[in-house]
């Protein structure tokens, strides 16, 4: 079973390498030549098991993307029915929540949609079904090296759409039944009962996340607590939780059933306790709404209650390796998901470092050496999947988890369940339970902000994963193989790595996908800039954050020379202070100066000037007295180095264009000309241009922006003067280190259009 699982496994891997997605002929092919082979010689199980592992993940891709948004209906008035799938979140913008189509302008069709309606009037609840009336357009997201990729994680959960709802007559409720997504009622309505006899406080959404496994909402500083001490699996409904209650469970109903000999003879004491522990992890999981996790943990627990009722032992390996493949029938794009790797990763680290060993039956062998197991063996993944892991994990996990699986996790699932007959009694024990919850999270903040509590790495490529993933293995061989210390060897690759740098004289310049926004990195040998952050788009989610600290980590980043914020606007400096609170910033530079309360603060003023390893750095622009100007008074930067020239101009218009032609024309003169505001018809004066004569001009847009950037009048100038184009939409981040690099391209897969 474990070889069809892990072949299994690598075909649907296969799969997910590909840049196009292979026709459906494929399917055919694969199905008899995988059957062809079995019988031939049932020797090459694998073989056959790896084309069809590749053959049903095709056959699932080309069932999620059956359906795709046209060009054409993108941003035109839409008339679609169906039902809310998903709990409705109340954020910054209106509410938002999935919605699973029936009908779109008159034509059936089944898929997913995420949609936003700001309409303070109408409290929507799962499972209603509705018509509305939408603006969609297709799932697109940003591109950047150290980034998350939204369309991969849309396309493993089927949603094909993004848009929001026009507030039109045409809207209206077209039924309320019950049996529609009865599951997620019952989870929204004890969401809202729990926020309801809840006070607010730091630590109550945390709460609501443990007991109904919704997370939105919860901004990234108390993400970052949970990332630096590696304990971010534990404020999730996962396997973790799920088999703390289990076992809770089991032990007590076994206790209670051996006192009542009756129920003893009809049915054996361990079976009574298997069964409510499944009935149990079955009751906790639904309140998750059945993630990854719990979909594993509710797989292994039932195949361990059915080899119970057997009378039959069963490998601890069979059970995962069996949980794996039914997962992988159930949705083989679940490897797009990291809940999927570090979940069976998990497990499997457990069953490897802690079974067929002699067990000396102290504390730290139950309790220490699964925390050293896991520790260790998750490094490579948490490298991989988020840059980092954390050095505290094994003192934040040893307190946390038994805290959490203990006493927190029983006393929320208590107070959940008194909301049913009285809430005044839940309010006391939720109120119990967050109080408890505080004092935990206060010691992991202070873990949290410990200056060596993370160390921040990059992987670049899978042969380094895999040598690291080989040196776990040997490490946690049992005690007295020889060779075991051997596996540090093989782990050295993933810490001696360092990323390659720029030449002296040479400048390595990024304009980063940020959406519609602006940042971009400048990179010499020894020393960091970045130039604009990006946009906060809500209290969890800013690309400062999502992007920007992510591609930087990816550069070996420690700290930053100089952080310039061109001007006020959101798009440019929404993201600065996620930037500021993961790097030591010795310089900001600004020409708004009084919105941040930095002491290191000081104008971008036309005329400062420096070198750093041979590169040549001046701000152009703007003077004392253009400092008021909005986006005229964005800071100019011009930095020449060996290799090219950049031109950083922010959002600049007219105004300044005019005054950098009456007062710095020969400094213009670039290689690449980052767009003046994006492109704007406002800008991008053609003496402006003619002075700047790049070869190369960079727009950093989003897709669809509401503005529609780049103006169309403002390309056609480009164009006449023979300029190569690229924006952040077609190319991703846009890469010069030192050659042209479009990530988009180099890293495009086929869910990425």
């Amino acid at each position: 079973m474990q070889s069809f699982s892990l072949a299994f496994l690598l075909g649907v891997l296969l799969l997910q390498q590909f840049t196009f997605l292979p026709t459906t002929k494929w399917i055919w092919i694969l199905l008899f030549f995988s059957t062809t082979v079995f019988i031939l010689n049932k020797r090459l199980l694998i073989i056959s098991a790896s084309a069809l592992g590749f053959m049903w993940a095709l056959w699932f891709a080309h069932h999620q993307t059956s359906w795709t948004l046209s060009h054409e209906l993108e941003g035109k008035d839409l008339i679609i029915r169906g039902y809310i799938s998903s709990i409705p979140d109340s954020a910054q913008f209106g509410q938002n929540f999935l919605f699973a189509t029936r009908i779109i302008n008159g034509a059936r069709v089944k898929t997913f949609l995420h949609l936003t309606w700001q309409n303070k009037f109408v409290h929507l609840h799962v499972g209603e079904e509705w018509q509305f009336t939408v603006h969609l357009k297709k799932i697109h997201s940003t591109m950047n090296p150290g980034g998350f990729d939204y369309e991969a994680f849309a396309l493993y959960q089927g949603l094909r759409a993004n848009g929001y709802i026009i507030n039109k007559a045409k809207n209206k409720l077209l039924s309320n039944h019950w049996y529609h997504g009865s599951l997620d009622r019952i989870r929204q309505n004890l969401k809202e009962k729990i926020e309801k006899n809840l006070p607010l406080s730091n630590t109550s959404q945390w709460i609501t996340a443990l007991v109904t496994g919704e997370r939105r909402g919860i901004n990234q500083e108390k993400w970052r607590v949970l990332r630096n001490t590696g304990t971010n699996h534990l404020m999730a409904i996962a396997g973790l939780h799920i088999g703390f209650m289990a076992a809770f469970t089991f032990i007590v109903v076994g206790w209670c059933w051996r006192r009542i000999p009756t129920l003893t003879i009809k049915i054996p004491s361990q079976i009574a306790g298997s069964v409510a522990a499944l009935l149990m992890a079955l009751t906790y999981s639904s309140l998750a709404g059945f993630s990854i996790p719990t979909q594993r943990a509710c797989l292994m627990l039932s195949i361990i209650l059915v080899m119970t009722l057997l009378r039959r032992n069963i490998f601890s390996w069979y059970t995962w390796s069996l949980a794996l493949c039914i997962m992988l029938l159930l949705n083989p794009l679940s490897v797009l998901n990291e809940s999927f790797w570090l979940s069976f990763g998990s497990v499997a680290l457990i069953i490897y470092g802690v079974s067929a060993r002699l067990n000396p039956g102290n504390l730290w062998w139950k309790w220490g050496r699964i925390q050293w197991v896991i520790g260790l063996g998750l490094i490579p993944f948490s490298v991989w999947l988020f840059h980092q892991f954390s050095i505290v994990s094994f003192v934040a996990n040893s307190i946390a988890i038994p805290w959490v699986g203990f006493l927190l996790v029983p006393l929320c699932l208590l107070g959940s369940f008194t909301l049913i007959f009285s809430e005044k009694m839940a309010g006391i024990i939720l109120l119990l339970a967050d109080k408890n919850l505080d004092v935990l999270w206060g010691i992991l903040t202070w873990l949290s902000q410990l200056s060596w509590a993370s160390w921040y790495q990059t992987i670049p490529n899978h042969w380094v994963l895999i040598a690291a993933c080989l040196g776990v293995v040997i490490l946690l061989i049992p005690v007295g193989f020889p060779g075991r210390w051997f596996g540090i060897m093989w782990m050295l690759p993933l810490f001696l790595y360092h990323p390659a740098k720029p030449k002296l004289g040479e400048a390595w310049f990024t304009l980063l996908d940020v959406g519609q926004g602006l940042s971009a990195v400048v990179q010499t040998q020894q020393h960091l800039l970045v130039f604009d952050s990006g946009a906060k788009l809500s209290v969890s989610f800013d690309m400062g954050e999502s992007v920007v600290v992510p591609f930087l980590h990816t550069l070996g980043a420690k700290n930053l020379d100089m952080l310039v914020i061109s001007h006020g606007d959101n798009d440019h400096s929404g993201g600065a202070l996620a930037i500021l609170e993961q790097f030591p910033v010795a310089a900001i530079k600004t020409s708004v100066t009084e919105k941040t309360s930095q002491k290191n603060v000081s104008y971008c003023l036309r005329g400062e000037k420096w070198i750093w390893d041979g590169v040549y750095f001046e701000f152009l622009y703007p003077s004392p007295t253009e400092l008021n100007l909005d986006n005229d008074s964005s800071c100019v930067l011009k930095v020449t180095a060996k290799n090219k020239s950049f031109l950083l101009t922010g959002d600049i218009e007219k105004y300044a264009e005019k005054y950098l032609l009456a007062n710095e024309v020969d400094k213009l003169a670039s290689d690449v000309l980052i767009a003046p505001h994006h492109g704007s018809k406002t800008s991008a004066v053609d003496g402006f241009l003619q002075a700047v004569k790049p070869q190369m001009v960079l727009f950093a847009v989003g897709y669809r922006n509401r503005y529609h950037f780049p103006n169309r009048l403002v390309i056609e100038k480009y164009n006449m003067m023979h300029v190569k184009q690229y924006d952040s939409v077609h190319a991703g981040a846009i890469i010069f280190s030192p050659e042209l690099s479009l990530y988009r391209q180099s890293h495009s897969h086929y869910w990425n259009e």
